[in-house]
């Protein structure tokens, strides 16, 4: 069930990309894109090892110039791990700013650096709430003029023995 909602939500913001694609070349780029990505997060409790809840991430930004961004993040657990004596899921929103460098007209480097609201449930330890400092660092290239994919690395939670990070699959679009 969680594996057709994860498909049916991807499916839905291709298609909404797409629309958007088509009316960006009308209208003027206003610095503005939105991105949806697939990540396994490692969720590691301290006591019962990991669990790698599939994940699925959006998250809508703004270009303040050509090497600063601001985002709004959430992610939203779309399939558990099912592991033997050891589950967990999580949810999470943050806001983050976003410095990057191309190094080539099509590819930069960047870097998030903000503050995220974990909700953890994890079988052994019950639930964790709280909010921490998320970071990573990623790599972006160019498909298209408005569409373009990402690979990164975030840390969203490290506080009482709980930790929560992982790699991000992501495409995006400019608006």
């Amino acid at each position: 069930m969680k594996t057709t909602y994860f498909v049916a939500l991807t499916l839905l913001a291709t298609l909404m990309g797409t629309g958007v694609q088509a009316q960006s070349r009308v209208m003027s780029d206003a610095g503005y894109y939105g991105e949806i990505a697939y990540t396994p997060i490692d969720v590691n409790d301290g006591l019962a090892g990991t669990s790698t809840p599939q994940a699925a991430r959006f998250i809508i930004g703004k270009d303040l110039d050509a090497n600063w961004a601001v985002e709004g993040m959430y992610t939203a657990t779309a399939s558990k791990d099912h592991r033997d004596g050891f589950n967990a899921s999580i949810n999470n929103y943050g806001i983050h700013i976003k410095p990057k460098v191309a190094l080539t007209p099509d590819t930069l480097v960047f870097a998030r650096v903000g503050v995220t609201r974990s909700d953890i449930t994890a079988s052994t330890g019950g639930a964790r709430t709280g909010t921490d400092l998320s970071y990573g660092i990623g790599l972006q290239t160019n498909f298209t003029k408005s569409v373009y994919g990402q690979l990164d690395y975030m840390t969203y939670f490290d506080k009482d023995n709980t930790t929560a990070k992982g790699f991000a699959l992501s495409v995006g679009t400019r608006f």
